[in-house]
């Protein structure tokens, strides 16, 4: 009983923590919020690895074009690291592309449509077995300084899983830019991963939350 009524304030406190960060923040200088990437996780309740975030922070300081698969409680993260360069967001779920579009009207997010399975993905064999969905030429024909994929979902076994995006991060990211792949724990990730680079990852961003970086 002392144990449940324990977890009870614990999640009672960081509720209360939550909100009253959620209405500070708005007013924090973005600069200083940059810095603050745990604090903005905690908030926000995102779940990629903050050190993941830090890492595209420092690799953009001056700004620079960043690609992301997947949309969600990040999102708004995501620009502000890059809030001097050019960001932008590919997402299968309808329902996530309208939610993002109300909360930032000016957020480039385009729907996109995959025709993979996680069920299937480990028989691929090679990279051109991966069937991949169409995406706008704008996105298409930009070279990206960092792609960070963290979607579609695969989770299970009927949805898309990463083999497409993460063989679109290595075609679509540019000469000396890196690629993030979340869940990296999974084996379809690091299947897919060891197709497509062909190479172990070249660091691993955090091992509670495994990331894997990829330098290109």
């Amino acid at each position: 009983m002392l144990e449940r009524l324990y977890r009870r304030c614990r999640s009672s406190a960081a509720r209360v923590s939550r909100s009253l960060l959620l209405s500070v923040l708005p007013h924090t200088p973005a600069s200083l919020r940059c810095r603050m990437i745990p604090v903005l996780r905690f908030a926000l309740g995102f779940q990629i690895s903050a050190k993941a975030v830090a890492t595209v922070r420092d690799r953009l300081v001056t700004g620079g074009r960043l690609l992301i698969f997947g949309i969600g409680l990040d999102s708004s993260t995501w620009e502000l690291v890059n809030r001097r360069g050019r960001t932008v967001f590919l997402e299968d779920v309808p329902g996530w592309v309208d939610i993002s579009r109300k909360e930032a009207p000016g957020r480039e997010v385009h729907l996109v449509e995959y025709s993979t399975a996680v069920e299937t993905s480990m028989g691929f064999s090679d990279v051109s077995d991966i069937p991949l969905p169409s995406l706008p030429d704008k996105v298409a024909s930009t070279r990206w300084d960092v792609v960070v994929v963290d979607g579609p979902a695969g989770w299970g076994p009927d949805t898309p899983g990463r083999a497409a995006s993460v063989t679109l991060a290595h075609r679509l990211v540019g000469r000396g830019g890196v690629v993030l792949v979340d869940d990296y724990e999974r084996e379809i990730e690091r299947h897919i991963c060891d197709l497509v680079f062909g190479r172990p990852a070249d660091k691993m961003l955090d091992t509670r939350r495994p990331v894997a970086l990829f330098q290109c």
